[in-house]
């Protein structure tokens, strides 16, 4: 008789719900190193430009769009320039430039050609912007009300922002607004607002009084 030690079927049975628990985690695991793991290179910074209207968020979804990854190089006489950075994506293929997802925690969307810094989520691996959009140009929807003592005045506004050119364009996107002058703020009115530090909400910072 070999020599051993027998296991009851309930002791097999713990073993292998260890084993099922342990593989489940190894996975879960091998899917977070996945997430975070940058397509090239090993960045958890990078300057992108949009290429692709980047929304703002709507409740606790963010908002997504497209920018294209910019290679930062500094000259020896100390001057630092950026151009699109670029890969190979299969072997003996054209050399394209690298595209990412980014993601928007801010109300306000982020126009095409804009150059900004973003970083990497360590847990989901997305791609957010360092600094969220403080400033915005906007057309109210309607009149926005005046402020009432120490209760502030609000309308909806229209979130709009320059091409190249020049134009003002509507990105589709309304927010609300607070106004917390004395005075109301006309309806179809070109202003610009500001989000209070560490919240949400944006405010009337000037409007176009011509």
């Amino acid at each position: 008789m070999p020599s051993g030690y027998l296991l009851t079927g309930e002791a097999v049975k713990k073993l292998r719900d260890d084993h099922a628990t342990l593989k489940n985690r190894v996975r879960r695991l091998e899917s977070m190193v996945s997430n975070i793991r940058p397509s090239t290179g090993k960045e958890d910074h990078v300057l992108a430009k949009v290429t692709e209207v980047i929304e703002g968020r709507t409740s606790t979804t963010l908002g997504k769009g497209k920018a294209d990854v910019q290679a930062v190089t500094k000259d020896s006489s100390d001057v630092a320039t950026y151009k699109d950075a670029t890969e190979v994506k299969t072997y003996g293929g054209e050399s394209t430039n690298r595209n990412i997802d980014v993601y928007n925690d801010s109300l306000i969307p982020i126009p095409v050609d804009s150059v900004i810094r973003v970083s990497r989520n360590f847990v989901s691996g997305v791609w957010l912007p360092v600094i969220s959009i403080q400033t915005a140009i906007a057309k109210t929807s309607g009149a926005i009300t005046a402020r009432s003592g120490t209760t502030a005045g609000s309308g909806t506004v229209s979130i709009y922002y320059l091409t190249s050119a020049g134009a003002l364009t509507d990105s589709g996107k309304t927010v609300s607004a607070y106004n917390i002058a004395g005075g109301a703020v006309n309806g179809s009115t070109f202003i610009t607002i500001k989000r209070v530090e560490g919240s949400p909400f944006g405010v009337v910072d000037m409007e176009d009084c011509g």
